[in-house]
């Protein structure tokens, strides 16, 4: 499968003004959760393996104690691809439709 292209900074601005939960961090992007308890963190972070398989694109997670940080960039392509954007709006769409009842904040 051909890996996409690194994204231009202006394309990358437009995604985040139209998705408030992300914010960009040292070239990544970056989207932290809270929870109510440990068990749904763990829930999270189980259903997103299907989309990762899909994308066949990974995050970095960081999983505390009702605390999830995904943080996303193309390491063959060293900054942010296309692919980075499908699995931010896939979380997104995920935690919308199966989660949002366990979230704080």
């Amino acid at each position: 499968m051909k890996r996409p292209e690194r994204l231009g900074d202006d394309v990358v601005d437009g995604w985040l003004a139209r998705h408030g939960s992300w914010r960009r961090e040292q070239g990544h992007l970056v989207r932290e959760l809270r929870t109510k308890d440990y068990r749904s963190s763990i829930a999270i972070v189980d259903a997103q393996v299907e989309l990762c398989d899909r994308l066949d694109h990974h995050p970095i997670l960081t999983l505390g104690y009702c605390e999830l940080r995904f943080e996303l960039w193309t390491h063959d392509r060293g900054g942010l691809t296309q692919l980075d954007l499908d699995y931010a709006g896939g979380l997104d769409e995920l935690v919308r439709a199966g989660f949002s009842d366990v979230l704080v904040g």
